[in-house]
């Protein structure tokens, strides 16, 4: 095995105890972790850059490894900020014909995990239940946004 090769391997046996403790990831074995990570590209962003912006189209998710990034609504100003094992972009995940709710800017330089939503569909055709596994947490995340909203609505 040659040193390229190893370095890989190392890198992505650190990388999956990051990943387990991501709800994203909740309930998935150490091979499905693995095969995650070869869906996924390494992003990294410098302080001030924006990831996305509102309304573009987005076809992927990304999952916050390093450093804070804030999550800007239109005519609402930051909303939240992201620290590591944090998800944005689920949506784009489920359905990509829906639009980027909210811009993502980078408080500090990050560095992320991209998965792309034609990749993760490609893959779970062959791993149905690393697929089935990954929507549920999705939807759960999605859900209790849906639920905190509400209840902030009904209390304001």
């Amino acid at each position: 095995m040659n040193r390229a090769v190893s370095a890989r391997l190392l890198a992505r046996a650190r990388a999956v105890p990051i990943l387990k403790k991501l709800s994203l990831f909740q309930g998935l074995v150490e091979d499905e972790l693995l095969k995650v990570l070869g869906m996924c590209k390494a992003t990294q962003l410098a302080a001030g850059e924006r990831l996305f912006e509102q309304g573009e189209a987005g076809a992927s998710l990304y999952i916050l490894l390093a450093g804070r990034m804030e999550i800007i609504v239109a005519g609402k100003g930051v909303v939240h900020v992201m620290g590591p094992g944090e998800v944005v972009g689920e949506i784009g995940l489920v359905c990509s014909r829906f639009r980027r709710t909210a811009a993502a800017r980078a408080l500090e330089d990050c560095v992320l995990l991209h998965l792309y939503a034609d990749i993760f569909h490609e893959t779970v055709k062959s791993h149905p239940r690393l697929g089935y596994v990954i929507m549920r947490n999705v939807a759960h995340t999605l859900a209790q946004r849906l639920v905190e909203r509400n209840q902030s609505t009904d209390e304001g």
